[in-house]
């Protein structure tokens, strides 16, 4: 299959940088800048500078009753909050709140996943997320980050979480609940990156066999909703990986 077309790396190739597959797949010939501006790091600094971007234009004029840009950042953002609390530990039974904690990384996951999925339905466009560096690095974000809320709140009873309810299995169950917790690198990585990656694939696919109009409408199409979901499964598993480093152990 040929090398796909991404705009800005072609830019970036006319102004001398190595940027594209090409590059990249062969790093070590070019040195770290065919690795700085890999397809999939360009296009995630773009969807960070648009992130930004938006939030300055949203919240440049604050005014009392929204309207424009801030109504759409004041809905996005309640939303994910009302969302988030709804799925987290109530305070009075694990005696923290930890949604302060919690909701800015959230609300980072939420927009960044959501930006770079649709941001590979558009054509010359890479997809961060079908990269497994961008999904691994995601990851490992929420499984230390729920571990240190773990310690924060429970201190060295934090252990208790990996010895389960029965005292003489609690050798066994700590080397099951280390593997579990490793397999959670995995199952939130490669969930994200394969789905992405399969839509990436499959468009490609099509194009090269059945030419570039209607035959990869489809997969396109299931894509817009396979984008959003695999945003909210993202998420949604990141809460509950902090919901339970945050609730007493069993």
């Amino acid at each position: 299959m040929e090398e796909p077309i991404f705009f800005l790396c072609l830019i970036l190739q006319k102004l001398g940088i190595p940027s594209g597959e090409h590059f990249y797949l062969h790093a070590d010939h070019f040195g770290i800048l065919a690795r700085i501006f890999a397809p999939h790091m360009v296009y995630g600094y773009l969807a960070f500078i648009l992130l930004v971007l938006l939030a300055l234009l949203g919240t440049k004029r604050l005014e009392f009753i929204p309207r424009g840009l801030q109504n759409l950042w004041e809905m996005v953002i309640e939303t994910l909050y009302n969302f988030s609390r709804d799925n987290l530990p109530d305070p009075k039974h694990t005696g923290r709140d930890i949604l302060p904690w919690v909701f800015p990384l959230i609300v980072m996951f939420a927009l960044f996943i959501f930006v770079s999925n649709y941001m590979g339905l558009i054509p010359g466009f890479a997809c961060p997320t079908a990269n497994i560096n961008v999904t691994l690095g995601l990851t490992m974000i929420t499984i230390v980050y729920y571990h240190f809320i773990g310690l924060r709140i429970h201190g060295l009873g934090y252990i208790k979480h990996f010895l389960g309810p029965i005292k003489w299995l609690a050798p066994l169950m700590f080397f099951i609940e280390v593997f579990s917790h490793l397999g959670r690198v995995i199952s939130l990585s490669v969930r994200l990156f394969a789905n992405m990656y399969a839509k990436e694939l499959l468009v490609g696919i099509l194009l090269l066999l059945a030419g570039p109009f209607l035959a990869p409408l489809p997969i396109l199409l299931l894509g817009v909703l396979v984008a959003f979901i695999q945003m909210l499964i993202f998420v949604t598993l990141s809460l509950a990986y902090f919901a339970g480093a945050a609730e007493e152990a069993h």
